[in-house]
């Protein structure tokens, strides 16, 4: 299915891809040395125009040692030397399955129009 949204979480997995990244769109594949894709949140006028922010997730390997730290700390001066907007990000814990990762969140904001 294509539409803004779908065009919006492909033009930021393709971005990260071409950082040397590996994006996850899926939580099923969801692990370790990835960066995730959250759902979009949104806000729109009249339907056409929307300002999308998308939560990116860095995720590590645990324990959320020095090494741990090391490598989302690389990645996130990655994402943030890019293209892409970046305009907040925190450190977090990602519950994948019964499995706690290090995390880093990021939020990036993107504007878009239907055409």
């Amino acid at each position: 299915m294509a539409g803004i949204f779908t065009d919006t979480i492909n033009d930021v997995s393709a971005t990260i891809t071409s950082l040397g990244l590996v994006p996850i769109t899926d939580p099923r594949n969801a692990r370790p040395l990835t960066v995730f894709i959250e759902l979009p949140v949104f806000s729109s006028f009249n339907n056409q125009t929307a300002d999308i922010t998308i939560d990116l997730r860095v995720l590590a390997a645990p324990p959320g040692n020095q090494d741990a730290t090391d490598y989302i700390l690389g990645v996130v001066d990655t994402l943030m030397n890019s293209s892409l907007a970046v305009i907040s990000g925190r450190p977090s814990i990602a519950s994948i399955g019964s499995a706690e990762l290090p995390a880093y969140d990021l939020t990036i904001r993107i504007g878009t129009s239907r055409v």
